[in-house]
């Protein structure tokens, strides 16, 4: 996959790049055989979550709103990619075309399903990365995603990166604030 080499390259620039620090990680594209392995990273991740007190996706029912058959469709339609270390998935995010919570006013693709290993600190900013230079390459103008309103410390991080807030939305118990990228220039 080019991804693989899109991601190796920037782990490298970003001060990763002795070869043995950096093993054998690179992204992929999903396949449907990965859903149980997204699955368990996820729910590690909100049971992080529930570990550092954090409201996010642990108090929204998220696995119940988004189960096995959801993902299935999302890998059929090619939009989940994983973050691996050898042969351990480490990482998952979905990149849409259109998302209902915004306008679609804009060529973006939307961030969905953003989560990383906890035991790997750092690989978000490099899914990030890898996400806007896929955007990029694909010709789009700005990244969307969202993230929950009452969590200072995400909001905090997505702003360092880049993503200010442009506006809000509600999705069932979800309030969210929606951040945006611009990719050009």
């Amino acid at each position: 996959f080019p991804y693989t080499t899109l991601f190796r390259s920037r782990l490298q620039r970003s001060g990763m790049g002795k070869t043995e620090m950096m093993g054998s990680r690179e992204m992929r594209r999903a396949v449907l055989g990965d859903v149980p392995t997204i699955l368990a990273l996820l729910q590690k991740r909100i049971d992080w979550m529930d570990e550092k007190g954090l409201y996010q996706w642990n108090k929204t029912a998220y696995l119940t709103v988004y189960p096995a058959p959801y993902f299935a469709e999302r890998i059929r339609e090619n939009s989940v990619f994983l973050a691996v270390d050898g042969d351990k998935v480490i990482g998952v995010i979905a990149l849409f075309d259109v998302d209902p919570r915004w306008d679609n006013d804009k060529d973006a693709y939307y961030v969905h399903h953003f989560a990383t290993d906890p035991a790997y600190p750092g690989l978000g900013r490099e899914m990030l990365t890898f996400a806007e230079t896929y955007a990029r390459n694909a010709g789009k103008e700005v990244l969307r995603l969202d993230s929950q309103k009452v969590n200072d410390d995400l909001s905090r991080y997505y702003e360092a990166l880049g993503y200010p807030a442009v506006g809000e939305c509600i999705d069932g118990a979800y309030v969210g604030i929606k951040r945006e990228k611009t990719l050009n220039g």
